[in-house]
């Protein structure tokens, strides 16, 4: 019982520790920002949408304009986080800060159980877990949750791999295969390069030991047990690699690798070395090398460096040395002038296939700690011999930060300081500070825990726990590193979580219809609501060719970057488009194309050219295509033509998709170097375009049973043994799957509606009841006209009218233009006059017939509304172009 108590003591250590640390983050203040809104989020949430509604995401038709999903190792496709999130209800905002703190804790007792495991000291083990998991590495990658994820999972990979070497057994196998498959699937892929470097020189360590201890039964087994774990991790990643193989040859960053010139970009200062004392400092990037903030943070606390220092003094073992030699030459990758990186880049296999090496510094960062940790051990039985080192180092780093707070305040003046002093609130103040008064402000700080170290030292016969005092110290010095650095790399001030979860409510779950409009209307502008500003269509349901990604296929690149004027012509058109005009692509000269006149044309490969040359085709302004399903794997349109056509679908092209024209099959070509089009007959139709890839499939579904069975038999042979109700060994695994099943069954018996976007809008709000609503339907004059650059008002609602502080206005309207045109619908508060009160929707993206009347809807939820605020409703017409407008309905929901 007492072993069990103390057990969870660390347990319960490490917990309160990461979530006071990182309390905005924990405690749903503040939600995260930067790329884990903008990239991680919106990927997992897609992922999420796909599998709850009965798919796997082979395919985002959204962004890109279509791209293969399950390929892109950044989403990650293939980590088990996401199907169980998504069992258990799907992605949001809170969700993701939930995540975060989670894999911190993971991260901290991870590396616990390493320093545990070289130590036997908990004490250590604990301030090695704390250091890592609050680290610079950390808190400057607060927005890169792949770069947090795998570094979660590297010190249980080591811990049990280590252990697997020395010991070598079929359950260490089966734990180091796990860890293993959960650092490759959800880790960044250089971490996981790094990480197979590591395991290669730990393997090659014990392999030479045996050899020179002619140890051939110890050999046989390393042998053996090793690749047992490479067959069973290939078995789980094969839908990974699978996927990833074909590829390959399409997305340049697998077939050519990186371009050297970003490798001398990205590499970083010596000066960044300052941040091993003064992390604060790194918020003023531009003086440490202009390097962003994230990647120069090296903090692991200053009293875990103190004993790092303390740790080369003496011998060390072979396995320490080598970790350490590992970890330094990763390290001084990071830095430019050491010209490290660039050697690794041309001589070492797959160090060419990422930019940041500062991303994987992590690997030095772990071997730093661990040498502190097994020291501040090693110190603990043997304080009366290493206490005069100790002074002495302390007090030669208390010297280095007077040293550093005298010069810095010769940098700086009196009336300097006290005029950021008066700066109000916390990052307007950060923001107010110069380097060096960063320098300042911090160094002090770290003076005065240097002085209560060495103080402890000198006392130490007063004080009854003289190493948990320092511990204590190490754990406030840790968090303040922590918080001073919070709000600029790791949580946005600006925004609440629950608000953005509602705001993303807003929107429609599943796939359904999307508007069709025009493709080159959906662009990063007025798209849903900030903080969100990137990758949003996955949110609005509606399919763009703006994406931020670093994955992207190379016929994407080719659009994106060398054929503009193409790339116009083809998004001017809608998701399906008719054409007679094909030529061969060997006769495309993108600078002297007019993207307007030539949006119905087709450039086909020159083979495909001149086997569909002789067909008769004609256009026709009769000729009608209607999307009647969608989703990530399938597309579906039924067509009404008078003549043979060409039917485009703005999709990318890419192998495995398939065409149908009602239901047989028929040949799909490509078309402006990126779309599909096929040969479509004369009268009517339904138009199919599917993918299908069953050898994935197959293989996704055996690597989630494999990785769920070895889980839960890991569990039932962690708890046989131990005192539990019943035979909990047996019971509790068993309960485990019966739950996951029964989760599972919702998915699998989802059936899509089929029903349009602004079918679904309707819906989700009839059965609500307004507190406030009008109407404007022109009863004597059919419609408004606007001509010129006019403001249309639409509403002015007083809050005192609805007598709440918030809700939600809703706009629905009929709008008319002989083109589509370019108008804004908006609405902001007329007696605040502040930026973040305005917001805009753009009316062409509602457009799916100029010359018609089309159907729009506005919606926003509105916060903390004061009692003199006017809501202001109006319709921008932002360039003089003609509209009629009808048929208005403003209501205000609570």
């Amino acid at each position: 019982m007492r072993d069990f108590i103390k057990k969870r003591d660390v347990y319960l250590v490490l917990i309160v520790v990461v979530v006071i640390a990182f309390w905005q983050v924990s405690f749903l203040v503040y939600p995260m920002k930067w790329d884990l809104i903008n990239v991680i989020f919106p990927f997992r949430y897609y992922f999420s949408e796909s599998f709850r509604s009965g798919y796997f995401p082979f395919w985002n038709p959204y962004q890109q304009t279509g791209t293969p999903f399950f390929a892109d190792l950044q989403a990650p496709a293939y980590y088990p986080e996401l199907p169980l999130v998504s069992l258990l209800g799907g992605y949001s905002v809170r969700v993701m800060n939930m995540l975060f703190t989670a894999y911190l804790f993971i991260a901290a007792l991870g590396m616990y159980r390493l320093s545990y495991f070289f130590n036997k000291n908990k004490l250590a083990g604990l301030m090695a877990g704390i250091a890592y998991a609050l680290s610079g590495y950390v808190v400057g990658h607060g927005q890169h949750l792949f770069l947090l994820v795998g570094s979660a999972w590297i010190p249980f990979m080591l811990k049990n791999y280590l252990m697997l070497l020395q010991r070598g057994s079929l359950l260490l196998v089966l734990k180091t295969a796990v860890f293993l498959f959960l650092m490759v699937t959800g880790g960044y892929q250089a971490l996981s390069i790094g990480l197979f470097y590591l395991m290669a020189l730990l393997f090659l360590y014990y392999f030479a030991r045996g050899m020179l201890q002619k140890d051939r039964a110890a050999l046989f087994g390393l042998i053996k047990y090793n690749l047992l774990l490479f067959l069973l991790v290939v078995v789980m990643l094969l839908p990974l690699i699978v996927s990833t193989a074909g590829v390959m040859q399409e997305v340049n960053r697998f077939s050519q690798g990186v371009d050297p010139e970003y490798i001398a970009f990205f590499g970083q200062s010596l000066r960044a070395l300052i941040s091993f004392l003064l992390p604060f400092a790194t918020l003023k990037y531009e003086s440490l090398g202009s390097v962003d903030t994230s990647m120069i943070n090296h903090y692991f606390g200053l009293i875990p460096l103190l004993f790092f220092g303390l740790s080369l003094t003496k011998r060390r073992t072979a396995l320490e040395y080598l970790v350490l030699g590992f970890g330094l030459v990763i390290f001084a990758s990071s830095f430019g002038p050491l010209k490290v990186r660039e050697f690794l880049f041309a001589y070492v296999p797959m160090m060419d296939l990422f930019k940041h090496a500062a991303f994987i510094r992590v690997f030095g960062l772990l071997a730093f700690i661990v040498l502190a940790a097994n020291h501040f051990s090693w110190f603990q039985q043997n304080f009366k011999k290493e206490k005069k080192k100790a002074l002495l180092l302390g007090s030669l780093l208390g010297a280095a930060l007077l040293f550093i707070i005298v010069y810095s305040l010769g940098k700086t003046s009196l009336s300097e300081i006290r005029d950021v002093f008066q700066t109000a609130g916390w990052e307007a103040f950060i923001k107010a500070l110069s380097f060096h008064q960063h320098l300042v402000l911090q160094a002090v700080f770290q003076l005065i825990v240097t002085g209560l170290f060495l103080a402890i030292l000198l006392n130490h016969k007063r004080i009854r726990f003289p190493f948990r005092a320092i511990f204590v110290l190490f754990v406030i010095e840790m968090m303040v590193s922590v918080q001073l650095n919070m709000t600029v790399s790791v949580v946005d001030t600006h925004f609440r979580p629950s608000r953005m979860d509602r705001d993303l409510a807003l929107f429609p779950k599943g796939f359904p219809i999307p508007v069709d409009n025009q493709i080159i209307y959906n662009d990063n502008q007025h798209v849903i609501f900030s903080p969100f500003w990137l990758n949003t269509y996955i949110f609005s349901k509606q399919v763009s060719f703006d994406a931020f990604s670093s994955f992207r296929l190379e016929s994407y690149n080719k659009l994106y970057d060398d054929f503009p004027r193409l790339r116009e012509a083809v998004l001017n058109n809608r998701l399906f488009y008719f054409s007679d005009t094909i030529l061969p692509l060997s006769s495309l000269d993108d600078s002297a194309l007019d993207p307007q006149a030539a949006s119905k044309w087709l450039y086909l490969e020159d083979q495909d050219f001149d086997a569909l040359r002789g067909n008769e085709v004609r256009s026709d302004s009769r000729d009608r295509v209607v999307i009647t399903a969608f989703s990530p794997n399938r597309i579906v349109a039924e067509t009404d033509t008078r003549h043979d056509q060409y039917l485009s679908l703005i999709q990318t092209h890419f192998k495995g998709w398939e065409a149908f024209v009602d239901d047989q099959a028929t040949p799909l070509y490509k078309s402006n170097h990126n779309y599909r089009t096929i040969f479509l007959p004369a009268g009517r139709h339904e138009v199919r375009f599917e993918y299908e890839n069953k050898s994935v499939l197959f293989l996704y579904i055996l690597s989630n049973l494999v990785f769920l069975l070895l889980v839960l038999f890991l569990t039932g042979a962690g708890l046989r043994g131990k005192k539990g109700p019943g035979k909990m060994y047996l019971w509790l695994p068993a309960s485990i799957l019966v739950l996951v099943g029964a989760l599972a069954l919702k998915p699998l018996a989802y059936r899509d509606e089929n029903k349009r976007l602004t079918e679904i809008y309707s819906e989700q709000w009839k059965n609500k009841t307004a507190i406030h609503s009008e109407q404007k339907l022109f009863d004597e004059a059919p419609a408004e006209m606007m001509a010129g650059d006019d403001f249309f008002s639409i509403a002015d609602i007083e809050q005192a009218l609805l007598g709440r502080e918030s809700g939600t206005l809703v706009v629905r309207a009929k709008v008319f233009s002989e083109s589509d045109g370019k108008a804004l619908m908006v609405s902001d508060i007329s007696k605040q006059g502040l930026p973040e009160t305005w917001h805009a929707w753009k009316v062409e993206r509602w457009m799916e017939a100029p010359g018609q009347w089309n159907e729009m809807l506005y919606f926003r939820n509105f916060y903390d509304l004061k009692a003199e605020d006017v809501i202001n409703v109006y319709l921008w017409n932002l360039h003089g172009k003609d509209f009629k407008i009808k048929d208005i309905e403003i209501r205000f929901y609570p």
